[in-house]
């Protein structure tokens, strides 16, 4: 499912890099410059009124819910670092506090090309991380034997949310591409990133199961003894984590912007807004705590609707529009059409299957526990 999921995305991020491309030879008046919301912009083009407002709220929950992902992640992993540091009373709950604190400052930048050293921080990190998992993993003594139970419908669903998850990134292209001098040459950019990204996911993927079977826990770092060099690498993946943070969580801002008519400069109304964004997240953390939960469903549902339906739809409605007959005439080859349109199904049927197992997980975890009860055991800061 990785390396079909990795082709498919990067495949459909070339598209949405094309649908871009025409928007400019169309209506360069419009286009030509900096644009707050290019991905809705493309949706507007070829779906119309009501498929901006569609696409709109879908990408601003999608990149809500996996900025609060990110969140939570960076917390559990600081937490299990003060804990076995300091032995402190400190749980991801508190974490999460001091982590959304921090945060909410460097929210107030502006667009991704006012901190793109942001980018080259979290592949540096993830790269290092990377390699400190497959080595801990080969040199731990003690672990149990692996079971391979045969996969379930419900277990498939949970895998196809949690892994286009991980490739879920297509809502945020158009505003990267934005920021380029030359927006024509996006494809290469979308073909090395994902190579990267494959390069990177496989290896601890197939080594975290192979030698950890079904106990290896959703966080792989977290399966590993804690050790100084796996507490480097933990800190190294909370500044990607940072990184993609701020990377991620900018289209949500622009957009919350444009609809309450913030002005594109710093000023207090944008860190007001910025702010009180975070703070939700902040609470939503708290209330439902478990990562892995909401990273089912938001690689399920919204992620899937942003990233294997609209753009195929997007792309194959602007390449067929021929309103204007001084436009450039294009056609969209055989090939090309089966495989959009096959992204599509799997896109949706997937899509739903995961959700609705999502839906479940996460109601029933808000059941089990909250980060609410966990302040009542654990009130205070002590050894």
């Amino acid at each position: 499912m990785m390396p079909m999921f990795c082709c498919s995305v990067a495949f459909i991020g070339t598209r949405l890099g094309k649908s871009w491309v025409i928007l400019e030879e169309r209506w360069p008046e419009t286009y030509k410059g900096a644009v707050r919301q290019p991905y809705m912009d493309i949706s507007e083009r070829s779906l119309g009124k009501v498929g901006r407002s569609i696409t709109l709220w879908s990408v601003v929950l999608n990149l809500f819910g996996t900025t609060n992902v990110h969140l939570i992640l960076i917390s559990e992993m600081l937490a299990a670092v003060v804990q076995t540091e300091a032995g402190a009373c400190f749980t991801k709950c508190h974490a999460l506090i001091v982590v959304g604190a921090c945060l909410i400052p460097i929210t107030w930048l502006g667009s991704p090309k006012d901190f793109w050293q942001a980018s080259i921080l979290a592949v540096v990190s993830t790269a290092a991380a990377v390699v400190v998992i497959l080595v801990q993993i080969f040199l731990e003594e003690d672990l149990p034997t692996p079971t391979y139970p045969n996969p379930t419908l419900v277990s498939f669903a949970r895998g196809f949310g949690s892994i286009l998850f991980s490739f879920g990134g297509a809502a945020v292209f158009p505003t990267i591409q934005n920021d380029m001098s030359d927006r024509s040459q996006f494809w290469k950019s979308v073909i090395i990133g994902f190579t990267g990204i494959l390069s990177l996911y496989l290896p601890v993927a197939l080594v975290g199961y192979i030698k950890l079977g079904d106990a290896v826990e959703s966080n792989v770092i977290m399966s590993v003894t804690m050790t100084p060099i796996v507490i480097v690498a933990i800190a190294m993946e909370i500044v990607n984590l940072m990184c993609t943070f701020l990377i991620s969580s900018n289209t949500v801002y622009q957009s919350i912007e444009e609809l309450i008519n913030v002005p594109k400069r710093f000023g207090p109304r944008r860190c007001i807004v910025r702010a009180v964004i975070v703070i939700l997240q902040i609470l939503i953390g708290l209330a439902v705590p478990n990562f892995g939960k909401i990273l089912n469903l938001i690689g399920g549902s919204l992620i899937t609707l942003c990233t294997f339906v609209l753009p195929p739809v997007m792309y194959m409605r602007l390449v067929g529009d021929r309103s204007n007959k001084n436009w450039k005439k294009r056609t969209l080859p055989a090939w090309e059409r089966a495989f959009l349109i096959e992204i599509i199904i799997v896109g949706v049927i997937g899509g739903v299957l995961a959700t609705i197992i999502a839906v479940y997980d996460v109601v029933t975890a808000s059941f089990d526990g909250n980060c609410f009860i966990d302040f009542s055991n654990c009130p205070l800061l002590t050894n």
